[in-house]
């Protein structure tokens, strides 16, 4: 069996070739990093502050609304960022701002679904 970051790899690559993402990572929801599209970059801090802002935008979205956060979206002069979160485990991309998001956000609603069956397959249902 091939490595479950191998596998999440292929899934980000696959999903960065259908739409116009710069970059993407796989984080964990304790701001770790699971494994992203570039591995030669430094990215920790990305993830942390990716599952800082997955955090307070539930609370937020519980408090006004008593709803469930489906996704983020931070857009910038040249930069969009989507983050994605599922379980314990999130899909965080980077775009440039005008780049289509309705179609990133159908990607990366599939990419999400593929990664967590990688990760139910390798870890069971009940460890994310």
């Amino acid at each position: 069996m091939r490595p479950i970051s191998e596998q999440i790899c292929e899934v980000l690559e696959d999903m960065q070739e259908r739409a116009d993402i710069k970059e993407s990572y796989v984080i964990r929801k304790d701001g770790l990093i699971f494994t992203s599209s570039n591995p030669h970059v430094k990215n920790q801090r990305i993830a942390a502050m990716s599952a800082s802002l997955l955090e307070i935008g539930k609370k937020t979205l519980e408090d006004v609304g008593n709803d469930d956060l489906k996704r983020l979206l931070i857009t910038g002069d040249k930069i969009q960022i989507i983050i994605m979160g599922f379980s314990s485990v999130a899909l965080v991309c980077s775009m440039n701002s005008n780049t289509n998001t309705g179609m990133v956000f159908l990607r990366m609603k599939k990419a999400v679904e593929e990664i967590y069956d990688i990760m139910r397959e390798a870890y069971g249902s009940d460890a994310i």
